[in-house]
């Protein structure tokens, strides 16, 4: 019996008259299950021995005016197979509560404040009710994902004030950075509590910029939306983009090409390999060594240049398509591809054991913010810091997707949470993404690049889709509406799951060190400010 059956005859004999529904892509199960009963599924999901399920996405939907009611939908990740499940509940008429699972999950807890905020749906039970994504100067009642919200609506601003935590006690005082920094970095605001130097405790603020975004594709239809997709966090333009894309190709029962497959991974890790090569670079600028930060800036402006050259975009953009690519790249360029890539290898190696051999640099980087696996499973932590925890699960291996089933991957992985097991973690995937851009170029067959819808889906099919972006686990669910449009899109960037961890990965550490700590994690505020 496979793990998918199991699972399925496990939770239909455990919690006996929870409806299975057919999956809604591959490698997934779908249950609908009364309200009152999603903490004790979920909590045997995440807990069971045998699925250890993680929360990967929660998410609601107004499924008005076709019915009256709203929609929550609870994605878990079996923790051997990759198995997904999803639990799913309704709230009929003017139901509006329903209970928080996050006393037994804490990775649902930023979910459910945001399902407040954005349609009204209260979690009762849950520990924390302030406002997470509308700030205090939102009117209150707005929700801006409900349908009856039109998406150009102003808002008139009111006054209001945010209700941050508070450590009492003689010497304790608070340093508030933010939300305006200096230079390029966008709005995030960050209140530390310090006794002496070590911090007690970090309140993230964040969500200054909700753009609505996943209102605006609530505006266009499923093939254009691509546009948006691509510019929903910047520096991941392909991660992005090819998430959104496999989940409408499910919906349009749509074949991409192989060979379009493999230029889909070819540009996933070239924007993999200059985002990480620009990672260490600015890591080793925090600590002020200088030489090595300027050799990576140097070697990351080579693979922009590359980019550039290819595709006309050093950022990659407008490279995908629904369907496929829309730009394809002869076995010429390949080769001088590779040969150019063999070259930056060859100086990020030196550049290395540069960084590596050097004491002082390894003083600052060890034992300095520590995320423990334990507290980085609590919150379902992904990508390079997941990794760098003792988290193997990378979606290039575990969930196949383009071409990485004839690209095998291997998933650097290191245990010790700080940040240079990060920089260690970015630093093997360096050099595994150019691996693997010389089996694209070895193994790439020839063929169209793209594929042509022929129908619509039904309205109100929905579907998910996962991507390995450099920093981590993208998931995309699309829903169909009337005509080819789309009815709701939910995105997840993996900032939205790592954010919180960073609070328990500085405590302990000095103030000095957050800059570091926090470059260590470079997370996106245009991907979780959506």
């Amino acid at each position: 019996m496979s793990e998918a059956m199991f699972c399925d005859d496990l939770l239909t004999a455990a919690f006996p008259g929870i409806l299975k529904h057919d999956p809604i892509c591959a490698k997934s199960s779908h249950f609908t299950v009364p309200k009152d009963r999603l903490p004790a599924i979920s909590h045997y999901l995440h807990t069971q021995p045998s699925l250890r399920g993680r929360l990967t996405l929660l998410w609601a939907c107004d499924d008005r005016p076709v019915r009256d009611s709203y929609g929550l939908y609870y994605l878990f990740t079996l923790d051997a197979s990759h198995h997904w499940v999803v639990l799913s509940t309704e709230l009929a008429g003017h139901d509006r509560l329903f209970p928080s699972i996050t006393p037994h999950i804490h990775a649902a807890q930023w979910y459910e404040r945001e399902v407040r905020d954005m349609f009204g749906l209260i979690p009762q039970g849950h520990p924390d009710l302030r406002r997470l994504v509308r700030h205090e100067h939102w009117p209150k009642g707005t929700h801006p994902l409900q349908k009856d919200f039109s998406w150009n609506h102003l808002l008139e601003r009111q006054q209001g004030e945010y209700r941050f935590h508070h450590i009492e006690g003689e010497g304790v005082f608070e340093v508030p950075v933010g939300p305006i920094h200096a230079g390029i970095i966008e709005s995030g605001h960050f209140r530390f509590s310090v006794a002496g130097e070590p911090i007690m405790q970090l309140e993230l603020r964040h969500f200054w910029k909700h753009r609505g975004v996943e209102k605006l594709f609530e505006q266009l239809t499923l093939t254009d939306a691509v546009l948006l997709a691509e510019r929903v966090s910047g520096d991941t333009t392909v991660g992005h983009s090819l998430a959104y894309c496999q989940a409408v190709e499910t919906l349009l029962d749509l074949q991409v090409p192989r060979r379009a497959q493999y230029l889909r991974s070819l540009f996933l890790e070239l924007e993999r390999l200059s985002n990480h090569l620009g990672d260490i670079g600015a890591m080793c600028n925090d600590t002020a060594y200088a030489l090595a930060y300027a050799h990576c800036a140097r070697m990351k402006e080579r693979v922009m240049q590359l980019n550039d050259r290819l595709v006309g975009s050093r950022f990659l953009r407008g490279v995908l398509q629904v369907g496929g690519v829309s730009w394809d790249i002869d076995r010429s360029q390949l080769s001088i591809l590779v040969e150019e890539l063999d070259a930056i290898q060859r100086d990020f190696s030196e550049v290395g054991a540069i960084i590596f051999a050097n004491a002082s640099l390894t003083d600052r980087l060890e034992t300095t913010g520590v995320l423990t696996e334990r507290i980085a499973l609590d919150h379902g932590v992904t990508g390079v810091v997941g990794r760098a925890s003792g988290i193997d699960q990378d979606v290039r291996r575990d969930r196949p997707f383009a071409a990485y089933d004839e690209l095998p991957v291997n998933v650097a992985l290191y245990r010790y949470g700080d940040v240079r097991a990060r920089l260690r973690v970015r630093g093997d995937e360096i050099h595994e993404s150019i691996r693997l851009i010389r089996e694209v170029r070895d193994k790439i067959p020839n063929g169209p690049i793209v594929s042509q819808p022929r129908s619509l889906p039904k309205p109100g099919a929905w579907t998910l889709a996962a991507v390995e972006g450099w920093r981590g686990e993208i998931l995309y669910m699309v829903m169909a509406g009337e005509d080819g449009r789309i009815h709701r899109c939910k995105v997840r960037d993996p900032s939205f799951v790592n954010w919180p961890a960073i609070q328990w990965a500085v405590l302990g550490n000095i103030i000095p060190d957050f800059p570091l700590i926090n470059k260590s994690f470079n997370l996106s505020y245009a991907g979780n400010d959506l």
